[in-house]
């Protein structure tokens, strides 16, 4: 491959590091540090309690779980919207934030279950209880990490993919691109300019071996 195909492909690279540092940015500070902000600020309530959560209209709410009811999958919620109708819940995604950004969760063990969208502003009533009414756990109503709607890939978009987990995959993989592009193209051409130097140089002479008489 010639040197030019070279820099044209590192130049590429460079770019897409630098693409992937602006994204890394923007989920960085508009959905994870929000996210985790809000789930420190929330206030735990033990499963058969009701918690209340004050929303816009629109907005977005997680209700995430803590302890063997949650981890079991027993933990049942339900929403009620301040017109006292009840408000549907809508389940986690094939990859979501505990999969990727646990360690981010300022409250270690809980893990978001559900997400609900207020149909109008004021205070949500939100209820959660062990099915099975043996486990014991935990619940608060915090940011949201599911996302709305999904994004097509594959063959004709006929892929879906919840937003939710692309801003999960990219929270973690946008970073590692731009630190590990830069430091392969960096070993690469260090490598490279070496093996040039030795060609310059060119062969050691042979060193000719003493003669030898015979006497």
């Amino acid at each position: 491959m010639t040197r030019g195909r070279l820099a044209d492909r590192d130049a590429v690279a460079f770019w897409l590091a630098a693409l992937c540092a602006c994204v890394s940015v923007l989920i960085w500070t508009l959905w994870v540090l929000p996210v985790a902000a809000s789930v420190d600020d929330a206030a735990p309530s033990p499963l058969g309690r009701s918690a209340e959560v004050r929303l816009d209209s629109g907005e977005r709410g997680g209700i995430w779980g803590n302890g063997i009811s949650a981890a079991l999958g027993t933990m049942e919620c339900a929403v009620v919207g301040p017109d006292g109708v009840g408000l549907t819940l809508s389940g986690a995604p094939s990859l979501t934030w505990d999969d990727t950004l646990w360690w981010m969760t300022p409250r270690p063990g809980f893990a978001q279950s559900a997400q609900f969208t207020s149909l109008e502003a004021g205070i949500h009533t939100v209820t959660c209880v062990d099915a099975l009414d043996t486990y014991d756990g935990e619940f608060l109503v915090a940011g949201d990490t599911f996302g709305r709607g999904s994004v097509g890939l594959g063959r004709n978009g006929g892929s879906d993919f919840a937003v939710g987990s692309f801003l999960a995959f990219g929270a973690v993989a946008c970073p590692l691109i731009v630190v590990l592009v830069p430091g392969v193209i960096l070993i690469r051409r260090l490598v490279a300019r070496r093996r040039r130097r030795r060609r310059a140089d060119g062969p050691e002479p042979r060193r000719s071996s003493p003669e030898v008489w015979e006497s």
